[in-house]
Order: C-alpha cells, then structure tokens, then sequence
C-alpha cells in the first residue's frame, strides 16, 4: 500500500493487539513437583485476533474456535454492547477478538465488529469470468467483491436468478446504500461482507444517517480546509458544530498516513463534508492501565489481511499487512509475497517486536460443486453425484433460500437440508486429500443441473474418442458433447476435443458441467454437456492454480516472424487456431472489428503476426506445454 504507513512508529502501532498462534511457553525451568504433588494448573494465555468470521457453533475466525460465555462482551458499531449474546454477528463479518486460552480452548472476553464503509453503491462492475465476482465503488472507494464476499439476504434477489451477488446491486431505480466490511486493499477494500442499510443519506439536516469510510489520508490541503483518502475529498468545516476531530487528531500534515474512520455528509453541490474523524489503527489499552505500551503486547497474536510490503533491509524488518505497521524480527519469510491474502500468528518480545510463528496464504478453492441434495444427517449431506459435503467451523454457510441464514451453526444449516435442495459448495484438498469446504451455500435456485469441478484423480481411454476422467471419484463422460466450442481451455477459450485430450494430465483443474435438464447428474457419474480447464476460483489474494499442460508468459515479444516469437527468452509459436485480442487486431488495423477474439488465421486484411505484435506493448500469452501459444492478450 503506501510507504507512509511506515513512517508511522511501528512500535505504537504494534501496540495493536490483533493477535497470532505461536509463541508458547517461556520462562526458566524448575525442579519437579514432589511425588504425588498436584501439578500447576495451566496459565490462560491473552490472545488477541483479528479476521473474518467463517462460521458458528460459538465464533469461529482464522480456524480457531472461540467460546462465548455469559460474560462476554459483543460490541457492534462501537455503541451496541450485549453480554453473552453473539446473535447480531455474521459470516463474514471482520472483527477483533480479544480472549484466553487454556489447555487449546479458546474463551472470548470481548469481540468488537465495525464496519468499514457506508454509502450507496455505485459503478458496479461484474467480473464476466465470475459472473457472481467484480467491483463497485462506495465513496470513490473501490470495493472488490470475491468468491468469498458474503452478501446479506436484505440485499435480495433483484435479478431473480435464484443468488444473491454483486449483480443484485444493480438497482433498475435508485442506489442501494450498502453497508461493507473488509480488508484493506491499496485503494480500498476487499469485501468479506456486504449488507443493505437504510439508515444512510448523508443528509447535513438529518442526524446519524451519515456515511461512513476508513482509510489512510492521503494528503491534507496546506489550510486544513480539506483532506483526501484515495478520490474522495472531505471537506473540513471550523467552528462550533464544524468537523469533529477525535483522539487529538488536528488537520494539517501529521494528518496524512493515519488510519481514521471518517463520518460524512453531503452539501447541496454534491461535496463531501466530514461530520467526525477519529483514529482507527486500532491503538487499544489492552491492559487497562489507561496507557498504551509494551505491557499491552502480550500472549498470541494473529493477524489476516492483504499483505502490502515487506522490508528486511531494516532491523528490526519492517511488515505492511492491511492497515497494520509491524516490527518484526524476521520476515523474509514474507518476502514476494506482497499482494497476497496471509495469516499471520507470533508473539512481541520485549522490544516489542513481532516474532512470527506461522504465515498462512490465503488457499485457492480448487473443489466446487454445484447439485441436489439426496440425502443429509446430523453431520453431512450427500448429493446426487453422491459427493459427500461436511461443514465444519472452517466453512462459510449460508442459506440464501431461508431466514436469518448467515449465522447458522453446521448442525442448525443441515437440519434445514432437504432432499432436493440446491447447494453449491467450495473448497481445498487437504493434507491426506480430504476437501476443506470453505463456502456451502443452499440456494433457491430451479436449475436441474450439476457442476463438478476439482483436480483430475484419474484418466480412461486411450485416445479422444473414447476419454473419461474422475474428479472426486465421479467419472465425468464426454462422449456426448458434440461441440469443439465445449472442450475448453483457460479464459474460456476453445480447444475442440483432440487438443483438451492432449492437454489433460491428472492433476489438472477441471470443471464439468451436465445439460440444464440436469440428467446426467447421476451416482457416481456426471455426463457432460461442457468441460473446461480452470485457473483459479476468483478469490483475491491468492496465486491461482494452473493446469499441468498450460502456462501464463507475460512481457513484450520480440524477433517477432511470420509465425513465431520470443517473450523473456521464451520462443512461441502461433498457429492458426491461436486466438488473439480483439484490442490487438483492431490497434493493427486502426478501426473496431465485430465480435470477441480472433483466431490467427482469420485476422482481417492480411495482417501478419508482425503487423499485430509490434513489440510497443506488453502482452499475455497462455502457452501449452509444447510452446505453442493458446490465446496472446493486450496487457
């Protein structure tokens, strides 16, 4: 993100507590307790997370189970407290935890949820990949929406296509006024929760219907009569009932690098006025000493976010993660990982410093299934392709066909389960192969089809005419797609079936999907009506898998020939079923072409691959394992 967080102390703002696995045990050892003496009862070890709730059956995030007694304290806004009463949270809701362990069990003393931004939401862009993925803007703040954003059933299904997604944002009349919760992006957020609210106009007459945005000041006007966090630019009125700055926050340049939360309202020519401003880097008293200092850094600390840099040319290294600056004692092992979504777990020492124990990238979902149920118990259910599903804490569950369906607990979700119920799930193969499912969601959804995808375990047949392949032991049968545009590769682009055959290796990422009757969705077997390599999920953060037999080679080709040409010391061959950006053909000719992109052979007006590829720009290729180019893209 920006190198001015680090200009921040990196020991105040350690001063955090988020929180992190790992640190242990600690101080001198002594002699054995007396035969027959009773041993020490274990100490409670402070713990302080922060992350996105994944599931119930008390409060799950970053993997751990957090039990909520009648003691602990839930705050939501930062106004509403309830003792013992954890009903007003969600899946997928960002929140700080601050709790006990003992003996591995976690006791929450008190978890803290408030959201990031609040406005109407506009310029929605669908991802047309991901259909269900994209952006949009909250003001002038960008909003990345991934597998994993959650949506809430007051957002509705305004498309009437059975989900509830970024597309349903797009209102025929109006703009929703979207509440978001998420990490930390460069310019804005990575939602991991979006609701409807009603309750924001931003209207200066009007009290408490602000908006609401949190991010780092960028840059503050030399009068203090203004400052501006990424395109949005608040201004700043004096005087009584003027901008109130909390926390001792003043606008003039110690302004620029902090993290606020900033409540707004809009004047009549459209502007931003800032109603408050406070500090919300997450500087807490942990220890209740009014101060805070290094006696508030203690037990474990975990940490999930984007990470934005990391420098270990300084001692101790310094860690950008969200909008967190951390010490740390040695993190290269974060090194070339910037951009990636991490957990983060350790302990401060006295110094201060952060000494990592664990770091745990964000996993690509390489699983998914889209079927009807047969079949549930107290702990499962089994669809028709008798892929057997089993939430756990880890998963996200949803029910987008029921109330109150996002803060259900694994056994209240398969109580709701019915025979012929529509789910759609993801997830991640674990060490011994079993799925992690991360995502199940039941839908209200009429499509009689199923939807396979995952790594191929196996492959049948010798040659095209006569391949099958299994994908978490179903056997997935091609004999009865007729179509060479139904064999397809990565981006969607075709291949015909000889050419899939041949890039097929076990281990690859498939997804196959039946016809709409769905009457190939059987026990065992999937007959396909169209299969597809995949490169990733759509979660951002992550590096994306690719199939075995393909490649991405980005950069500026060079020695360009008739038919061949070198990218990073890479020589690509085009043949006349590579396909070519239609941004590419219509640069080359000086004017817009029809349709999408175009095989090579069939480039307009004789142009050649010089003519399209004239080294004055970065391109993408996705190359086969024999170096024979499968689609070339404008970068």
């Amino acid at each position: 993100m920006r190198s001015k967080i680090t200009g921040i102390a990196a020991a105040a703002i350690t001063a955090l507590g988020l929180s992190a696995c790992g640190g242990g045990g600690g101080g001198s050892s002594s002699a054995p307790p007396p035969s027959g003496a009773n041993p020490p009862a274990p100490a409670f070890i402070p713990v302080t997370a922060s992350g996105v709730i994944t599931g119930f059956s008390s409060v799950f995030v970053n993997g751990a189970r957090y039990e909520v007694e009648s003691d602990t304290v839930v705050a939501i806004e930062g106004e509403s407290e309830r003792v013992g009463d954890d009903s007003a949270l969600r899946v997928g809701m960002k929140v700080r935890i601050r709790a006990s362990e003992q003996d591995g069990q976690r006791v929450a003393q008190r978890i803290d949820y408030d959201d990031d931004l609040k406005g109407p939401a506009r310029d929605v862009v669908v991802d047309t990949a991901n259909p269900a993925t994209g952006s949009f803007t909250v003001l002038r703040q960008s909003v990345v929406v991934d597998a994993n954003t959650a949506f809430d059933d007051d957002v509705g299904d305004n498309n009437a296509d059975g989900t509830i997604d970024i597309r349903d944002l797009i209102l025929s009349t109006g703009q929703m006024v979207v509440e978001v919760s998420g990490l930390v992006m460069p310019d804005g957020f990575l939602a991991t929760r979006i609701d409807r609210v009603n309750d924001a106009a931003g209207r200066p007459d009007v009290d408490d219907d602000e908006f609401e945005i949190k991010g780092f000041v960028d840059e503050v006007a030399d009068d203090g009569s203004s400052f501006r966090i990424n395109d949005a630019t608040f201004l700043v009125v004096e005087g009584a009932g003027g901008t109130f700055f909390d926390d001792g926050l003043v606008a003039d340049q110690t302004l620029v690098g902090v993290f606020v939360e900033v409540e707004a309202d809009l004047d009549a020519s459209g502007n931003f006025v800032a109603v408050e401003v406070e500090r919300e880097d997450d500087f807490d008293d942990d220890n209740g000493d009014g101060r805070v200092d290094d006696d508030d850094r203690n037990g474990k600390f975990e940490i999930e976010g984007i990470l934005v840099s990391v420098d270990t040319d300084v001692v101790p290294n310094v860690v950008v993660i969200g909008s967190v600056t951390l010490a740390v004692s040695d993190a290269s092992a974060l090194a070339g990982q910037e951009g990636r979504l991490l957990e983060l777990k350790g302990s401060f020492d006295d110094n201060g410093v952060l000494d990592l124990s664990e770091t745990r990238p964000e996993v690509e979902n390489s699983v998914r299934i889209e079927d009807r149920v047969t079949e549930s118990s107290e702990t499962t259910l089994t669809t028709r392709l008798g892929v057997v599903i089993t939430p756990t804490g880890m998963s996200r569950i949803e029910d987008d066909a029921g109330d109150d369906g996002d803060s259900l607990t694994p056994g209240e979700f398969l109580q709701r389960i019915m025979p012929n119920d529509f789910i759609e799930a993801r997830g991640y193969l674990d060490a011994d192969d079993s799925v992690v499912w991360t995502r199940i969601e039941r839908e209200d959804e009429d499509d009689q089809s199923c939807k396979l995808r995952g790594p191929v375990t196996s492959i049948e047949g010798d040659d095209a005419n006569s391949f099958s392949f299994v994908i978490q032991g179903v056997t997935v049968d091609v004999s009865q797609i007729n179509s060479a545009d139904d064999f397809e590769g990565v981006d969607d682009q075709p291949l015909g079936r000889a050419a899939f055959f041949e890039l097929l290796s076990v281990g690859d990422i498939v997804e196959a999907e039946s016809d709409d009757n769905g009457l190939g969705c059987e026990l065992g077997r999937l007959t396909a009506d169209e299969v597809s390599f995949e490169a990733d999920d759509g979660l951002v953060g992550t590096v994306p898998d690719r199939p075995a037999g393909l490649s991405q080679v980005t950069g500026t080709p060079t020695n360009v020939a008739s038919n061949s040409f070198e990218l990073n010391g890479q020589t690509i061959t085009v043949v006349g079923s590579t396909l070519i950006d239609d941004s590419i053909v219509e640069s080359a000719l000086g004017r817009e072409v029809d349709g999408d992109n175009v095989p090579f052979d069939q480039v307009p007006a004789g142009l050649t691959l010089a003519d399209l590829l004239t080294g004055s720009f970065a391109i993408s290729v996705t190359v086969d394992a024999d170096g024979v180019a499968i689609e070339i893209e404008d970068l």
